[in-house]
């Protein structure tokens, strides 16, 4: 059978499905699990078998998916674009009121105009490089030129804890930067330096700011936020609480803590200084009651420890130094929150529909300063980085045209006449005259005389030089430079080669380690019809310099599921009684039956004292009378499952519990 990729909604799922997925869900949130975890969180809820129908069906809707390993080890994890839905099902069965705050005293403000920064930073790349030393390093003058480009200050990303390759040589704000752009593929590593991909750049300056922006989230809340469930649960919360204001409404930091404790998001170790990963969650299923006094107590009631509060801290800082929102403090002392941007938008599954750029205009400058608004589309902004320099980078990105800014994109493959054609095009006002005309006679000045790539081809003697100039075969090819020397175009010195070595005066290889070409800055022309979706920028298991801790992208993606009936083997050996009818029988057949639903891990269904049980055995004891060890399960949610052990005496009837009969 194979997995589909259907999209319905939680509340279509069974009962069972749910109560799986709900237990999976807060325990590990997006993170991986053993194919046996699920069946240790239902344990005396659901059989073991109850619990493997329920991970076929999660699987068959897309709720769950799978890898294997290469040795054959099973891993399930739900996908992340599941997440959003599922913390909203939470919201919806335990609201959350009281959320926001006072606006607090101390502000700590969003960083604005990211995309423009990254787009700066590729700039300086295509034209400057990245070089690399021979133990894959970035040399010391490239590293400081890209400390200067960085949008990022240390101290916001330092409580991300991150952990990297060269830490005593690369600033965090530094890696981080060139991180993400390798994450998103604008950026590739090679062995001698890091190259722009020009495919993906091309559509990136396509995009619009705020796609630009969601593929930036993706990275930052999978790449960048620790790999563990609170953390990502968290993060993820956060998002989902936006929903109950605006971006002006400040969210309360400890209030969503202690509602998500409450739930059972959060373990109880966050409550102490113990910071062990094998603590125990709260209760992995919250009753109504655990939730009732939520509302009454206050914000001391609940004490985070350190660790755990400062990796809260570094998240929040961390949002802010992406320009995703802003942090505060109140007079009280209470951590808050405030979106700037729509979430609900980041989170939701891209679309190429959605795909639109900019329209915009910019503004010239009678001082040749050019004025460039949010709304100037990047494709444009690209091309300005080329052909000016740039004075400041935020909301509104100032550029100013220059004699030197004009020389370097011709020399770096911009045609002359682009650029007043480029200013006529996208200024909203017009050019001014005086710039019109000097932006025109500089670039008119560029070129007329030029550097020129050329070989020399030397003689060893004035008489092998005669010879040379008089063959015909050369003719038109040399230009004498004197009593020994020709000067060849390089495109001709193979041909030249081969007539030379004919007439016995065969050339010496050139020497290697010849002057690199020039810097060709790309994508300097504008580009038609490209699909702005076809390149995923948040793709996982692009090589970064962070490392994640992430694996999955390693092993095989499973697109078959087991046959349920592989779950029941020998089937037919098993009385049909034993699953159809409420039956007393002799104590032998009542072991017998109890083995069975022992060997499927199946559940049996129990009358004892007139009332019917659901009875899951996990082992019989032999003896006279014989008994077995089990759980009485409710298979809710809200109850707690009791262990027990029982005798054939107490019970009158039974029966085999199984999705067949």
């Amino acid at each position: 059978m194979d997995v589909t990729s259907t999209q319905g909604n939680w509340n279509e799922l069974l009962a069972d499905e749910l109560l799986v997925l709900r237990r999976c869900f807060v325990r590990y949130a997006a993170q991986p699990m053993k194919e046996e975890e699920p069946m240790q969180l239902t344990q005396g809820a659901l059989s073991g078998v109850e619990t493997k129908l329920a991970l076929h069906g999660l699987r068959s809707r897309g709720w769950l998916e799978a890898v294997t390993k290469s040795w054959g080890e099973r891993i399930l994890y739900i996908p992340v674009d599941r997440l959003p839905a599922l913390y909203d099902m939470l919201l919806e069965q335990t609201p959350m009121n009281g959320i926001h705050t006072d606006h607090p005293i101390t502000v700590h403000e969003a960083m604005t105009g990211l995309e423009s920064e990254l787009l700066h930073v590729l700039s300086r790349i295509a034209i400057q490089g990245v070089p690399l030393t021979a133990k894959g390093t970035i040399h010391k003058r490239s590293l400081q030129k890209l400390n200067e480009l960085t949008p990022f200050r240390p101290e916001d990303l330092e409580g991300l804890g991150l952990h990297y390759a060269h830490a005593e040589l690369y600033p965090v704000q530094t890696v981080v930067m060139i991180d993400l752009l390798l994450s998103l593929g604008l950026l590739v590593k090679e062995t001698v330096s890091f190259r722009i991909q020009e495919a993906e750049l091309a559509t990136w300056i396509r995009l619009s700011a705020g796609q630009m922006r969601k593929h930036i989230f993706d990275t930052l809340m999978e790449r960048y936020g620790k790999a563990e469930a609170p953390m990502q649960h968290f993060r993820y919360m956060l998002c989902a609480v936006s929903q109950y204001g605006g971006t002006d409404e400040w969210i309360s930091i400890q209030y969503l803590l202690q509602w998500m404790l409450q739930v059972g998001l959060i373990p109880q170790n966050s409550l102490s200084g113990d910071d062990s990963t094998n603590s125990a969650f709260i209760d992995i299923v919250p009753t109504i009651a655990n939730l009732k006094g939520l509302e009454d107590e206050t914000v001391s009631d609940f004490n985070f420890n350190g660790s755990f509060m400062e990796d809260i801290m570094g998240w929040l800082k961390a949002l802010t130094a992406f320009g995703m929102g802003d942090w505060g403090q109140t007079t009280s002392g209470e951590i808050c929150f405030r979106w700037n941007v729509s979430v609900t938008d980041l989170l939701r599954p891209y679309n190429d529909e959605d795909t639109h750029q900019e329209q915009g205009a910019f503004y010239v400058q009678p001082d040749f300063e050019i004025l460039v608004p949010p709304d100037v589309a990047y494709d444009v902004r690209w091309r300005l980085e080329c052909c000016c320099e740039r004075v400041t980078g935020d909301r509104m990105v100032v550029y100013r045209i220059t004699r030197e800014s004009i020389t370097e994109a011709i020399e770096l493959g911009m045609e002359a006449k682009e650029i007043p054609a480029l200013l006529d095009k996208y200024s909203r006002t017009g050019v001014p005259e005086h710039v019109r005309l000097a932006v025109e006679q500089w670039a008119g000045n560029v070129g007329r005389t030029a550097f020129v790539t050329v070989t020399l081809l030397r003689c060893g003697t004035q008489e092998d030089a005669d010879m040379v100039a008089r063959h015909p075969a050369l003719e038109g090819l040399l230009e004498r430079l004197g009593d020994k020397d020709f000067m060849i175009p390089v495109h001709s010195a193979e041909k030249i080669r081969k007539a030379l070595a004919a007439i016995g005066l065969s050339p010496r290889l050139e020497p290697k380690n010849a002057d690199e070409p020039a810097h060709h800055y790309p994508l300097l022309t504008e580009i038609e019809n490209l699909d702005a979706g076809r390149s995923l920028f948040s793709q996982e298991g692009r090589a970064g310099l962070v490392y994640t801790g992430r694996t999955l992208h390693f092993y095989e993606q499973e697109h078959t599921l087991p046959d349920p009936s592989d779950y029941f083997p020998e089937r037919s050996t098993v009385p049909s009684s034993w699953t159809k009818e409420w039956r007393s029988y002799h104590t032998s057949t009542s072991r017998q039956l109890m083995e069975q639903a022992i060997r499927w891990q199946a559940a049996v269904g129990l009358r004892i004292s007139g009332k019917e049980v659901k009875w899951i055995p996990e082992s019989v004891v032999s003896g006279d009378p014989w008994s077995v060890t089990g759980w009485y399960a409710s298979g809710m949610d809200e109850e707690t499952p009791s262990r027990a052990t029982l005798q054939p005496s107490d019970w009158s009837d039974m029966r085999l519990l199984v999705p067949f009969t």
